[in-house]
């Protein structure tokens, strides 16, 4: 993810990293499964429309970062949540 950051230099002193939009669905998706599909994550990922293709990488990459059993459940209902919402 770190080759999707554009770094940005403001003043200076103040470096702000902006993520692309394959890192932010990823990061967006993560936080939608970790606070559920009512979340204000899962609504900026339906604002967001990602395409099938975005919202299954991201969902891959999502997977592997909690080990708990229930995390790929979790997942993959955000990923139907959006899925419906963009229908």
């Amino acid at each position: 993810m770190t080759e999707d950051i554009t770094w940005r230099n403001y003043g200076g002193g103040l470096d702000v990293g902006l993520v692309g939009r394959r890192t932010l669905i990823a990061l967006k998706l993560f936080a939608a499964a970790d606070g559920g599909p009512g979340s204000v994550h899962t609504q900026d990922l339906v604002a967001l429309q990602p395409t099938p293709a975005e919202l299954a990488s991201a969902a891959e990459w999502v997977r592997t970062q909690d080990e708990a059993p229930e995390w790929t459940f979790l997942v993959e209902e955000v990923c139907r949540h959006v899925d419906r919402s963009s229908s």
